[in-house]
């Protein structure tokens, strides 16, 4: 008990003494009584700084992590009652990681986004100089009650329920439903999307990159079936499973010595034509037929005989 007394008393004298050696030589105004004091609905903080812009950020910044910490153990205190069922470790888990990057991607966490400075109920700065050096130590108070709180928490709750149903319908998806590979495309793209909107650190990004695993390997799996061929064109198609997909955009030709290759979608069915008078008999005559859809190749070569 005695221990801790005297370090007490010595860290106050060494505050004491660091207060000392600065001067304030310029204020905002009268001082407020609220600094360095505790109020009930409100969060009070205070960030020294080079600059009075920085030092006001560094405030608004402890502030935001203040109302995510509130948000997160509200959260956390209510996984008992409402866990994830799409692959997700709990809404507290991605919580505890927001708070460690949120000054580079607090634009991600939606209801941060509304913290505003402008909502501040109270500021008071001071322009310090301590030797020669000059700083400024902001002062804000900014309202923040258990109303805020709870709002802020059924709106984060009910976006994570949003999430994860949207991230369940991606998965359930098994692509039997589309007639097209530009729907495929347009699908893959909306995952992408979707992906692309969550922080690394979501559990739900890894489960998002599966799905796009899976659905890659869906179109991986198209087949492009000859129909018939001759020394003028050919016809194929494209197959998922045992449905013909239609496909409207062109794809890439190479061909060992055919010319002048051309194409066209009539429907379900896709059509080349080519120059086949620069080959020879004594040659296999080919023609290598790809699509790149959405970073996947579908491909097949056809003889021409």
């Amino acid at each position: 008990m005695r221990k801790t007394f005297v370090l007490l008393a010595m860290l106050i004298l060494t505050m004491g003494y660091a207060f000392a050696k600065e001067k304030v030589v310029e204020t905002s105004g009268k001082t407020p009584k609220w600094i360095y004091a505790v109020e009930q609905g409100y969060i009070i903080v205070s960030a020294e700084s080079e600059s009075l812009e920085e030092a006001k950020n560094k405030c608004m910044l402890q502030v935001k992590k203040q109302i995510l910490s509130s948000v997160a153990e509200s959260v956390q205190a209510e996984s008992t009652l409402n866990t994830h069922e799409v692959g997700v470790n709990g809404t507290y888990s991605i919580m505890d990681q927001y708070a460690s990057i949120i000054e580079t991607k607090s634009a991600q966490i939606p209801f941060l986004s509304e913290v505003s400075i402008s909502k501040a109920e109270g500021f008071y700065w001071e322009k310090l100089k301590n030797k020669k050096v000059y700083s400024y130590r902001y002062h804000l108070k900014y309202p923040f009650g258990q109303f805020d709180l709870v709002r802020l928490v059924d709106d984060f709750q009910s976006k994570e329920r949003a999430l994860d149903n949207q991230l369940a319908d991606f998965a359930a998806d098994d692509f039997s439903k589309y007639t097209s590979v530009e729907q495929m495309m347009v699908r893959l793209q909306e995952l992408k999307l979707f992906k692309a909107s969550l922080l690394e650190e979501d559990s739900r990004f890894e489960r998002c990159k599966s799905v796009e695993r899976v659905y890659g390997e869906y179109i991986r799996s198209i087949q492009l079936r000859l129909i018939q061929s001759n020394r003028e064109g050919l016809v194929f198609t494209a197959n998922f499973r045992e449905k013909t997909l239609s496909m409207v955009a062109p794809p890439k030709f190479k061909s060992n010595c055919l010319t002048n290759i051309q194409y066209r979608s009539l429907g379900a069915e896709c059509v080349v034509m080519f120059d086949y008078s620069t080959c020879t008999d004594e040659q296999q005559t080919y023609i290598d037929v790809s699509f790149n859809i959405g970073g996947n190749k579908v491909k097949n070569r056809f003889v021409i005989k």
